[in-house]
C-alpha cells in the first residue's frame, strides 16, 4: 500500500517525487485505436503525468445505468484507458466530476441532474450514485492500491450559477440557501438588521442584492457584500460534500479542486484546505493582447496561489482553444505558449496541466491532433517548455522578494480596489508576494496596502499585528477605515486628510524624500499628523504644451504640503501617504524605506523574478511588449557572491561569464512577446 502525499511543491508516492507538469487527454473523445499513438506523442513531449475528465453524461446509458468498459461504445472504455496509461507508465490525474464542463452539453451532467443546483437534495442523490459507480471502477487504479492515479479531482469550477438557480438558492423572491447562510453568519435577526439597516422579523424575509450598481448606496452595498460572501460559502460547502463523499467511497489519494482565475466565486485557499490541492484555471488571449492588463492578471493569480498552496499549480493552463472562444482568444503561436509558461514560472508556479494537449471534437490548436500526429511548430515549443521546466526544477526554486502586497478575497471579488497600485508595481517591475490578510501573516519587511476604504475587522487586526511585530506597512492613496458593512472601523487610527488637492488639467509635480521627484494627479494634506510628517514640495511643470497660462500653472510652485506621516508603532512602522500610486512613487518609497529590490529591469515593459536553488540562481525575464528589447536588469548589490559566474541562457543556449560585484547589471536580449531563463552558476577555476 503506497502513501500519496503533497509537499515541497511535488506529489510523492512514498518517497518518489513527481513534478506536477501534466497534459489533458480525453479518451472518450478519441478513437481508441489512436489512444496509444497519442500517448506516445505525449511521452515525446517529456511528460510523465496525464489528466483526463470522466464524463457522467456520456457514460450513463440511462438513469443509474453506466458503461465504463466500452460494451456499448469503445470510447466508453475508461478501464481500458487507465490500463493503457499504466502500461505506458504515466501517472494519472482523474477528473470524474460530477461536473466537468469540458465544452459538453449540460457541462457533463445528464439532463435529469442538471435541472437542480449542486446542493439540492435531488442533485446530491443522483450525483452520489454516479460517484459511487465511477469510484468502484477506478479505485483499483489508485496509486495507493498499486495503480497510477495520484490525484482525484472532486468537482470542477464549482459555481452556484445564480443566473440559472436564483429562486431555489434564495436569491430572488423565495427563501433558500442564501437565508440559511445569513442565519449562519449573523446568528440572530437583530445582528442582520443592524448590518443591513432593516427591521426583519425572520431571516426568511431577507432578500439578496446581487448587483454592484448600488455603489453609491452604502446600505445596499453592504448587502451586496453579503451576497458576494455567500458565493464562496456555497462553493466551499459543495466542495466539502464532494470531497467527503469520494473519501467515504474509498478514494484515498489527494483530492484536487480547480477554480476560476478570479476569486469572486471560489475561495481557493478554502478549496485547498478541503481537498488537498487547489488552483486557478488560466486561458489568456493571443499573446495577452486582447484583454485589458491580462498579463498582469496571470502573474497575480499565481502569486495569490502561492499564499496558501504547498504546490502552486494551475489545473487548466491553456493549450489550444474551444471553438466558441476562438474569436475572443485568437490563434495561438508558439511564442504565446513560451510567454505564458515563463510568466507562470516567473510568478512562482510549481506546475500546471495543459488543457488540451490533444485536439478533439470542438477543441483546436493543440500540439497533438486526434490521430496522434503533431503540429510541428507548437509541438517543438511545448517540448522546449518541458525541457526548460526540467532544467530549473521549479519546485526546488526559492523566490527572492522583500515586498508583500495585501490581498483580501472579498475585496477582490467585489470592487477590486488597489488596481492602480498593482498596475504600478507591474510597470515598475517590482516583484512581490501577496499577503492574504483574511487568513495569514507575513514576515516581509515591507508591506503595501492594496485594498480600499473598507476591510473587515479580522483583516484590520492583522495589519495592526504586522506593524507591532516589526513590519513596515505603507498605505499609499488608500487606507481601511470601514468594515465590510461600511460601518466606521479604523483600527490603524489613521486620520483623514484635512483636504484634497488636484492639479486640474495638469498633474502635480512634487519633490519628496530628500529631492526625489514624482508626479500625482492629486494629493491629500494635513495640518497636523500623529507622527513624523512627510512633506512634498510642489515643483514647476516642465511639460507645458503651449505658452497660454504658463505663468498661472506655476504660481503654486514652492508650496509645501504635509502629504502624510510615518510613525513607529510597537516594533514596526506605519507610513501613510495621500498620493496616487505610480511606478515612480513606488520606486521612491522602496529607496526611502531602505528596502532593496532583488532584481529589476531598467528597461520599461519587462518583468523579472529571481530565485535561489542551492548554490545556483535562476533569473526569469519576460517581454510582453510588441517589440524586441535589450533589457538592462539591475541586481541587488551583494545578491551574488563575489567572483566569476557562468550565466547560461537556457532558452537561447548561450553561456556568458560575468564577474560580480563588478557587474551590477545584466543585458538580456528579449524577443517580442517572449522570455528567457538565465541559470547562474559559480564558475570553476
Amino acid at each position: 500500500m503506497a502513501n500519496v502525499t503533497i509537499s515541497a511543491g511535488r506529489v510523492w508516492v512514498d518517497d518518489q517525487p513527481i513534478a506536477l507538469l501534466s497534459g489533458e487527454v480525453h479518451y472518450w473523445r478519441l478513437d481508441p485505436a489512436n489512444w496509444r499513438p497519442v500517448l506516445q506523442r505525449v511521452r515525446e513531449l517529456g511528460l510523465q503525468v496525464v489528466a483526463t475528465y470522466v464524463c457522467w453524461d456520456f457514460h450513463e446509458l440511462a438513469p443509474g445505468s453506466y458503461d465504463f468498459t466500452g460494451r456499448t461504445d469503445p470510447r466508453r472504455n475508461l478501464v481500458g484507458f487507465l490500463q493503457l496509461l499504466a502500461e505506458e507508465n504515466f501517472w494519472i490525474i482523474l477528473r470524474p466530476g460530477p461536473y466537468i464542463y469540458s465544452e459538453w452539453s449540460n457541462n457533463g451532467v445528464p439532463d435529469h441532474a442538471a435541472r437542480y443546483h449542486r446542493l439540492h437534495p435531488a442533485y446530491l442523490a443522483l450525483a452520489e450514485h454516479y460517484m459511487a459507480a465511477v469510484t468502484e471502477v477506478a479505485r483499483p487504479y489508485l496509486a495507493t492500491q498499486g495503480g497510477r492515479i495520484i490525484l482525484w479531482q472532486a468537482d470542477n469550477e464549482i459555481d452556484p450559477w445564480p443566473q440559472f438557480y436564483a429562486e431555489p438558492l434564495g436569491l430572488g423572491q423565495q427563501s433558500g440557501l442564501f437565508q440559511e447562510y445569513l442565519q449562519e453568519r449573523y446568528g440572530d435577526i437583530a445582528a442582520l438588521n443592524a448590518a443591513w439597516n432593516t427591521a426583519y422579523r425572520s431571516f426568511d424575509e431577507a432578500r439578496a442584492v446581487t448587483t454592484d450598481v448600488c455603489g453609491d448606496d452604502p446600505v445596499l452595498q453592504a448587502r451586496y457584500h453579503d451576497y458576494r460572501s455567500f458565493l464562496p460559502w456555497y462553493t466551499s460547502r459543495a466542495a466539502r460534500w464532494a470531497v467527503e463523499t469520494y473519501r467515504r467511497l474509498g478514494v484515498d489519494v489527494p483530492m484536487l479542486l480547480n477554480a476560476y482565475s478570479g476569486t469572486g466565486v471560489q475561495r481557493w485557499a478554502d478549496f485547498e484546505a478541503i481537498a488537498g490541492l487547489a488552483g486557478p484555471d488560466i486561458y489568456p488571449s493571443r499573446e495577452f493582447a486582447l484583454r485589458h492588463q491580462e498579463h498582469r492578471h496571470l502573474l497575480e493569480a499565481v502569486r495569490y496561489t502561492r499564499t496558501y498552496s504547498r504546490l502552486p499549480y494551475i489545473p487548466e493552463f491553456e493549450a489550444g482553444i474551444w471553438h466558441d472562444w476562438l474569436a475572443d482568444v485568437g490563434t495561438l503561436p508558439p511564442n504565446h505558449y513560451r510567454l505564458m509558461a515563463l510568466s507562470a514560472l516567473l510568478a512562482g508556479a510549481a506546475g500546471w496541466n495543459w488543457y488540451m494537449l490533444v485536439n478533439r471534437d470542438n477543441w483546436t490548436q493543440s500540439p497533438i491532433n486526434e490521430w496522434g500526429r503533431t503540429r510541428p511548430d507548437l509541438f517543438a515549443a511545448f517540448r522546449q517548455i518541458t525541457d526548460l521546466y526540467r532544467a530549473i526544477d521549479p519546485p526546488a526554486l526559492l523566490k527572492q522578494v522583500h515586498t508583500a502586497v495585501t490581498f483580501d478575497p472579498l475585496q477582490r471579488g467585489t470592487e477590486r480596489p488597489g488596481r492602480l497600485l498593482l498596475h504600478s508595481l507591474y510597470e515598475a517591475d517590482i516583484d512581490y508576494e501577496f499577503w492574504d490578510v483574511s487568513r495569514s501573516a507575513t514576515d516581509a519587511p515591507l508591506a503595501l496596502y492594496a485594498g480600499g476604504p473598507w476591510l473587515d475587522e479580522a483583516g484590520q487586526r492583522r495589519l495592526v499585528e504586522y506593524i507591532e511585530r516589526g513590519g513596515h506597512l505603507i498605505c499609499l492613496g488608500a487606507y481601511p477605515h470601514y468594515d465590510e458593512h461600511l460601518r466606521p472601523l479604523n483600527l490603524l487610527a489613521i486620520p483623514a486628510p484635512d483636504g484634497l488637492l488636484t492639479g486640474g488639467a495638469a498633474t502635480l509635480r512634487l519633490s519628496l524624500f530628500d529631492g526625489q521627484i514624482i508626479e500625482s494627479p492629486w494629493l491629500g494634506h494635513y495640518a497636523t499628523v500623529p507622527g513624523q510628517p512627510v512633506v512634498a514640495e510642489r515643483l514647476p511643470l516642465v511639460s507645458l504644451s503651449s505658452e497660454e497660462l504658463a505663468l498661472q500653472f506655476n504660481l503654486q510652485a514652492g508650496t509645501r504640503y504635509t502629504i502624510g506621516f510615518t510613525q513607529a508603532r510597537g516594533q514596526g512602522r506605519l507610513t501613510v501617504l495621500h498620493l496616487q500610486p505610480t511606478p515612480e512613487t513606488l520606486l521612491a518609497l522602496h529607496r526611502w524605506a531602505g528596502v532593496p529590490l532583488i532584481c529589476r529591469s531598467r528597461t520599461p515593459g519587462v518583468n523579472t523574478a529571481f530565485f535561489r536553488r542551492g548554490e545556483e540562481a535562476v533569473l526569469i525575464a519576460v517581454n510582453p511588449g510588441d517589440e524586441a528589447k535589450a533589457a538592462e536588469i539591475e541586481l541587488e548589490p551583494g545578491l551574488l557572491a563575489e567572483g566569476r559566474w557562468l550565466i547560461q541562457n537556457l532558452t537561447g543556449g548561450q553561456s556568458t561569464p560575468v564577474a560580480f560585484p563588478a557587474a551590477s547589471t545584466l543585458t538580456v536580449q528579449l524577443p517580442r512577446k517572449d522570455g528567457v531563463i538565465l541559470l547562474m552558476r559559480r564558475a570553476t577555476e
